[in-house]
């Protein structure tokens, strides 16, 4: 799901999409449910103005506190929700005229413990952008924007045991942190490469993942200001370094899986060893995007590669195949925490 080199060109080659295309309509994008753990699927279909399988899909966030609040963030078409477990949609439209209705919101997070509180990573009027909302996203305010144009925020993080604390990455490498629910910003360091996904260990927030497009994934054991790179444990594997996304065991947080052009890794111990996961397609023929594991039982393992969802209830020993029925690519997946049989798939071109 990212970007490039870290030049003038991150936002265009994330996803493989100009955020300038925006007349282009796409019949088998959109949103999929599976209810049965991903055996069966529809596509949802009803959202006000236009429909859902003519959106794609960059982000989708479920809100931790209500189990019938979704989010859904799309290129060039801003924001939606969802009141009905996704049954519904329609567009956020901001009463303060902050947040445009044709942004890209590449990324969503939830205060966990005040659902009102949400934050986006954006890419808006040629620049990155912070937007805050503290009314569940009727009205928005922006906090933060590059410095420079065509590069946009690409990871947004709350602090699960402090919700004042509040983490964003930007395609200028860029990982600053908020104390003041993300009113202002300092860096805490500028990486050499776009930061692509940034993961909070849930039992011990000082823990902070943070992945990259071209240099792999590093590690702090202090909320930011010191880290760890894993360049050296990586190296042995082509293309790992060129990271998609990273998802942590909620329940054995010492458990990361990391989804790249390589294909799909595993650590045991916080990223001090990694080790291949043995995906049923060759390494380096797709990238795999989206990626997922069951907070309930952290046995199940999802990853999209192309339009096809793979399944393990095993770790990724054994898997099962699912083809969804899009010429587009699963770009998010994602397990309802308050009911983990369903499950929602974004697609994207």
């Amino acid at each position: 799901m990212k970007k490039s080199l870290l030049v003038v060109i991150p936002v265009f080659s994330f996803l493989a999409a100009s955020p300038f295309n925006c007349q282009e309509i796409v019949r088998d994008s959109g949103i999929y449910k599976s209810s049965d753990r991903g055996e069966v699927w529809e596509q949802l279909t009803v959202g006000d103005e236009v429909s859902l399988i003519d959106l794609d899909i960059l982000s989708i966030e479920i809100d931790p506190n209500d189990k019938d609040v979704f989010y859904a963030g799309t290129r060039a078409n801003g924001i939606y929700k969802s009141c009905c477990q996704g049954d519904h949609w329609y567009k956020l439209d901001d009463e303060n005229g902050v947040l445009s209705s044709r942004a890209n919101i590449y990324d969503i997070a939830i205060d966990p413990k005040n659902s009102d509180n949400i934050y986006v990573g954006t890419y808006q009027d040629k620049r990155g952008r912070v937007f805050r909302s503290q009314d569940g996203g009727d009205s928005w305010e922006e906090t933060y924007v590059v410095s420079e144009e065509k590069y946009a925020v690409f990871a947004m993080a709350v602090d699960n045991y402090d919700p004042s604390v509040v983490y964003m990455g930007t395609a200028q490498g860029g990982f600053l942190k908020s104390t003041d629910y993300g009113k202002s910003w300092e860096i805490k360091r500028w990486f050499d490469d776009v930061i692509s996904d940034i993961v909070i260990n849930p039992k011990d927030t000082r823990q902070i993942f943070v992945s990259t497009f071209e240099e792999g994934i590093y590690r702090s054991d202090d909320k930011g200001n010191n880290w760890i790179s894993f360049e050296d444990e990586l190296k042995d594997f082509s293309q790992s370094k060129r990271v998609e996304n990273l998802v942590i065991d909620s329940q054995r947080p010492s458990i990361l899986y990391s989804g790249s052009e390589y294909g799909l890794l595993t650590t045991k111990d916080s990223g001090q060893t990694w080790q291949e996961v043995a995906i049923v397609m060759p390494p380096q023929s797709e990238i795999v995007l989206g990626l997922a594991v069951d907070p309930e039982n952290t046995n199940h393992l999802y990853y999209g590669a192309g339009s096809i969802l793979y399944k393990s209830l095993d770790q990724g020993i054994n898997w099962t195949v699912h083809e969804l029925n899009s010429s587009r690519n699963i770009n998010k997946i994602i397990i309802n925490p308050h009911e983990s049989g369903v499950i929602f798939v974004g697609m994207h071109e």
